[in-house]
């Protein structure tokens, strides 16, 4: 009897990639809080630290669940917890619009930072694994880089629309607003995201049927090979799982590279439109929102492509030191289009070194357990989350600027790029 055709059956590399860069730019929400957080303090009067508290929580949340639920995916598949993450946007964002005027900062940390937070992390799992599962091993940095991009690219739109619909029904309904249509369009999405099925070539991009003692994947072993480059980590031999990863030097100087390179570009996108209004008397310091996200999208797909080619660290390397010098200039940026340069160097400095990790992971340590053990890493941009944007919020209040927050940045700029001298190839 013929076995009839599943709906995981029916998809191909394609579909899957779009669907995934679709859920990711639904997902992009929070790369606008800054427009958000200046609507809070002037519409409802808050403090820059407790506009900068569900931005905080937010990140911290949104690596816990990315964590917990890439585990979850890796055995139950990514349908379940894209489902997931279009109840916990949709929830967490209506509670932030029925509460913000009557509990204040509380109830918009409880709905957008826990609630939409944990759902928001538990869409970023289950978009990038299988994605890069559909695609053959020398693309990873290229699908890895357009996935994330979507969070970006979708930024530009948020920021417009927060923007249009903070001037014209205010901060409640907005939050009202971006819930009601995350829910509905993530649901639709979730459709697409299934693991290849049983047999499936990435390399040839079809279900194969391998001769009897041959496993599929042998014939795709040499061009992997030939796509890593001389002087960077070669891909895993073997599929570590996260018991053994967190055993592993490189595990940790990972996650401190990330932790702290990942710090300086979330000071600036919680901030992009104070930085405007503080620095130069800006006050369409949405543009830069926009400005920023625009490269960021570009150091997403492009860093991810460039480190296809020229390596992983290689390019972690160059960029961290572009961002350091960025960060100690940032306080000489005294019009608008010296502020731009320096939001749009951050932008693609922050996309770049995003980019880069997920294919850094799947280097060292495999595709298998891809969703747990990035989902371990990426705790460490929930680090950067309260290091970043909670630091230039303390500057800001206590000193009236932020230029001793650029200082911060910079420094912590100098000590991952000394960081990634440490890594060192898998023992084999």
């Amino acid at each position: 009897m013929e076995k009839k055709m599943t709906r995981q059956d029916k998809l191909n590399k394609w579909i899957v990639l779009w669907s995934a860069i679709g859920i990711s730019m639904i997902l992009g929400i929070l790369y606008v809080w800054s427009v958000i957080s200046k609507g809070l303090m002037n519409e409802l009067g808050w403090t820059s630290t407790q506009a900068s508290l569900p931005y905080t929580v937010f990140t911290v949340c949104m690596a816990i669940g990315f964590f917990t639920s890439g585990r979850v995916q890796d055995r139950l598949g990514p349908r379940i917890m894209v489902t997931i993450c279009a109840i916990g946007m949709g929830v967490g964002l209506i509670i932030s619009g029925l509460f913000t005027d009557i509990a204040r900062p509380w109830m918009v940390v409880t709905g957008f930072g826990v609630i939409c937070g944990f759902g928001v992390g538990s869409g970023n799992a289950a978009s990038l694994a299988p994605a890069l599962k559909w695609w053959p091993s020398s693309k990873k940095g290229m699908v890895s880089g357009a996935v994330l991009a979507g969070i970006a690219i979708c930024a530009i739109i948020y920021a417009l629309l927060s923007n249009a619909l903070l001037g014209a029904i205010g901060v409640s309904n907005s939050f009202l607003i971006f819930g009601a249509a995350s829910f509905v369009l993530m649901l639709i999405l979730s459709f697409n995201m299934y693991n290849p099925p049983q047999g499936y070539d990435k390399e040839i991009g079809m279900v194969v049927l391998p001769p009897p003692g041959e496993p599929a994947s042998a014939k795709a072993a040499p061009a992997e090979a030939e796509s890593q480059t001389e002087n960077d980590l070669p891909a895993a031999e073997n599929d570590i799982p996260t018991k053994e990863m967190v055993k592993t030097r490189n595990f940790y100087l990972v996650f401190a590279i990330f932790a702290i390179s990942a710090a300086s570009g979330l000071m600036i996108i919680a901030h992009a439109a104070e930085i405007a209004q503080v620095q130069i008397g800006w006050a369409a310091g949405f543009v830069l929102v926009i400005v920023l996200n625009v490269f960021n999208a570009l150091g997403r797909f492009l860093g991810g492509t460039i480190s296809d080619k020229f390596g992983r660290i290689n390019t972690l390397k160059v960029t961290l030191v572009i961002q350091a010098v960025n960060m100690v200039c940032f306080a000489l940026y005294g019009n608008i289009p010296l502020i731009m340069l320096g939001i749009l160097i951050q932008g693609f400095n922050y996309g770049t070194i995003f980019a880069v990790m997920p294919s850094l992971i799947t280097d060292l340590y495999g595709y298998k357990h891809f969703g747990s053990n990035y989902g371990l890493i990426f705790l460490a941009w929930g680090v950067a989350g309260i290091i970043g944007p909670m630091t230039a919020a303390t500057v800001l209040d206590a000193s009236g600027a932020f230029n001793t927050a650029y200082l911060i940045a910079c420094a912590l700029s100098v000590i991952s790029f000394g960081l990634s001298f440490a890594l060192r190839k898998p023992k084999k």
